[in-house]
Order: structure tokens, then C-alpha cells, then sequence
């Protein structure tokens, strides 16, 4: 939501028919042009091909913002993850940071704020953004973006309260994070042969297609067989078939609960949460797939 805030903000200064709450307005030529990414007065820095912002990004948005306006109020530059700037393009935005013109607006964009040099951070105002409740994700899916309650439930589940993350797994990434996920759960639950354990955890640490990292695709698929051993705890100890995260797979989850008694389900759970861990910390995927089949 941070980059969303940002571009809003950009609108906000720069609508020619702001709300009475001051918000743009969403529909005018000026709100639609900065949604596009194609206002000339909002300029939009971010990390290239390197996953680097470089000095050269930072001097050619400098360059622009020294002149007035084109055509809104403010230029406003948006640096998208900020932290990805070295040293010394960081130093090269402190001094526009320290002496901003009254035309210019700054907004850094950044989940590790601590990767900031002190001085570009003690310069700017910090608004911080929490993760969404799961009911607030499920409530934006359903309403903003047509989807069922269930795939926004079970989306919510998987993405940390991110409508940005939650979108990004919609489709066929969330149904192949389930299938395989409940597959993993299934397998360790009928047998303790390693063998097939160890086919189940192949297939769950390769991505379903070249866009998707092998690591993302199996923190995905742990994230959905963590959220299912939750839903079969709550099925085991006999709650409200309305708490549960996958609803539509109650039934399956109900027999597949007879497996997952109270002591089991929070072993899997401790299993899954060290796994993910170990991927955080870039451990080799094949190894952490293969352990938490065994493990379950």
C-alpha cells in the first residue's frame, strides 16, 4: 500500500477538483495521467534490471524537479524501494532533501527504512503502514476487485494483511499453493515412506511456471499447508466452520483432521514456521522442502 499512498498523494496535490476531503479525484485527465505512470510533473524513480537505483536515476530526477511545474501545482518525485539506492545516490538526493523547492514534493517509498543513511532519514516526515486485518483484506478483495469470500479469505490468509501481495497470488499461483499444499499434507499423513514424502516436497519446490522463483513458489505452498493445519485445528477441536481460512475444502480438511490430532497439528505448524524461516534466511530450497516432508 505504500506506493498506492504515494501515487495517491501525488493526486492529491496535484487534482484540479479535489474532494472536500482533499483526496484527488480519481477521474480527471490530471488523477487518470499519474495512475498511468505519465503525469510530466510526477516522476517516478525505481530500481532497474540490477535491482539497483542508480546515481545517474537520482541526478535526472533531480534535474527535472529544478524546474517549475508543467503542468499541475508540485512536481512530486516517488522513489519506489529507496533502499535500494546506494551510498552515493543517497548523497546526491540529500542536498534537494535539505533545501526542497516550494514547487517539489519527495516521497520515498521503503520497507527497510533502517538501510537509509541517517541523514536522508532524519529529513523526512516517516509514516509508517501496519498490515491490514484479514477481515479488512477479505472486505477490499470482495468489494474492489470481484473476488469470491473464500478466494479472499484464503488469499488474506497467504499474504501477511498486503492487498499488493494478495493480488499478486490471485489466480492460478493461489490454486497451485493449495493443491500442492494439501498434496504435502495428504502424502504425510498416509505414509512415513521417505520416497514418496520426497516426491511430494520435488514438486512442491518448483515454480509452476519462469516467472515464479523456486523459493517463492515454496513459501507460497507452506504458507497454504500452514494456514490448512489452522483451519484442521479448528475443525479437530470442533469450532465454527465459519472461522476457517479455506472454507470450500472443509469437508476435505475435516478427514484429513483425523490425522492431525492437537499434538501432530502443532508439531506440522512448528515445522512449517522453521521452514519458512530457513527460506527467509536463504537457505537452499530443495533442502527445506525435503526436510519439512519428513517432517510433517
Amino acid at each position: 500500500g505504500k506506493f498506492t499512498t504515494a501515487v495517491a498523494v501525488a493526486q492529491a496535490v496535484n487534482c484540479p477538483q479535489r474532494t472536500p476531503e482533499g483526496d484527488g479525484c480519481g477521474v480527471c485527465a490530471s488523477c487518470t495521467r499519474i495512475a498511468r505512470g505519465v503525469h510530466g510533473d510526477v516522476i517516478v524513480v525505481e530500481p532497474g534490471e540490477t535491482g539497483a537505483i542508480k546515481i545517474e536515476q537520482v541526478r535526472e530526477a533531480l534535474e527535472k524537479v529544478s524546474y517549475r511545474p508543467f503542468e499541475g501545482r508540485r512536481r512530486v518525485v516517488i522513489i519506489d524501494q529507496v533502499e535500494a539506492a546506494a551510498g552515493p545516490a543517497q548523497d546526491a538526493l540529500l542536498k534537494r532533501l535539505e533545501e526542497p523547492t516550494s514547487a517539489s514534493m519527495f516521497i520515498l517509498v521503503t520497507a527497510q527504512c533502517d538501510m537509509l543513511l541517517p541523514t536522508v532519514r532524519s529529513r523526512c516526515y516517516q509514516l509508517r503502514f501496519a498490515p491490514l486485518a484479514d477481515a479488512e483484506l477479505v472486505r477490499v478483495l470482495t468489494e474492489n476487485h470481484g473476488m469470491s469470500e473464500p478466494d479472499a479469505r484464503s488469499l488474506a490468509a497467504l499474504s501477511d494483511g498486503s492487498i499488493g501481495q494478495a493480488l499478486a497470488r490471485s489466480g492460478g499461483d493461489l490454486a497451485d499453493a493449495r493443491d500442492i499444499a494439501f498434496q504435502l499434507l495428504s502424502t504425510a499423513a498416509s505414509t512415513d515412506q521417505p520416497a514418496r514424502r520426497l516426491a511430494v516436497a520435488k514438486a512442491a519446490a518448483a515454480a509452476p511456471s519462469s516467472r515464479v522463483k523456486d523459493r517463492d513458489a515454496l513459501a507460497s505452498r507452506l504458507e497454504a499447508a500452514a494456514a490448512f493445519v489452522r483451519d484442521m485445528q479448528i475443525l479437530g477441536a470442533g469450532g465454527d466452520r465459519a472461522m476457517l481460512t479455506n472454507a470450500d475444502m472443509a469437508d476435505a480438511l475435516a478427514k484429513l483432521s483425523r490425522s492431525y490430532d492437537r499434538e501432530r497439528g502443532l508439531a506440522a505448524f512448528a515445522a512449517i514456521e522453521r521452514a519458512l524461516s530457513a527460506l527467509d534466511r536463504q537457505a537452499n530450497t530443495k533442502i527445506v522442502a525435503d526436510w519439512v516432508a519428513l517432517a510433517l
